[in-house]
């Protein structure tokens, strides 16, 4: 099954843990491998505690990918949708990463909810990261348009040796898996979780009633 709506929790925590304690903010410089494929670089200093940086290195991508400056397509602009002002891309990214971000932490909301929940967006960068493809295609695929070179395959990348291939057309798109049985499991997964729909039958003198199936 694919899951990249979770965000990190040991990124998430050490988000809500910078705010909790900014007045008594310490130097960070964390390293964190998740999924044993995404690296993340978290970095914070005693002289400017308002910002921190976050870099990001993905799983290698397979030969079918489209990247742009090693990301795949549609990543800067998720990025820059998801988290606004609140998050500046660094260019470059710091060695060994695809992508670095400044997160100015004065631009937080003040609203606790809405603060946690935007927290809770920037732990999800892998998502934002690696979803952009699929979200732009299936922005395309809505409005029943598609780029004229998007007519090819297009690899989405999951995990090392698991990713999924698209081929978007307007009216309908194929998609490719080398995790068949995962899949599948997801296809059961969702089918049982269908909601009862109601059915209209009639009798043989034309009378309606409706059966729970």
């Amino acid at each position: 099954m694919i899951v990249l709506e979770t965000p990190s929790r040991f990124l998430l925590q050490v988000l809500l843990n910078r705010i909790q304690f900014l007045v008594k903010a310490v130097e960070l410089d964390y390293h964190l491998v998740e999924f044993n494929d995404v690296r993340y670089h978290i970095q914070a200093t005693m002289k400017d505690p308002h910002h921190m940086a976050l870099s990001i290195s993905i799983p290698p991508a397979p030969p079918e990918t489209v990247l742009a400056n090693g990301l795949p397509f549609g990543a800067i602009e998720a990025v820059r949708g998801a988290y606004g002002a609140v998050m500046q891309i660094v260019d470059p990214a710091e060695d060994g990463f695809q992508l670095t971000l400044k997160l100015d932490l004065t631009k937080l909301p003040s609203n606790e909810e809405a603060r946690t929940q935007l927290l809770i967006k920037i732990a999800s960068l892998r998502s934002v990261v690696l979803g952009a493809p699929l979200r732009e295609i299936m922005k395309h695929l809505a409005s029943k348009a598609v780029a004229p070179d998007a007519d090819r395959l297009i690899a989405l990348m999951h995990r090392p040796k698991e990713s999924f291939f698209l081929i978007p057309q307007c009216s309908k798109s194929f998609m490719h898996s080398r995790m068949r049985r995962r899949v599948e499991t997801l296809i059961q997964a969702l089918n049982r979780a269908r909601p009862d729909v109601e059915k209209e039958k009639k009798t043989a003198q034309g009378r309606s009633f409706k059966r729970h199936i």
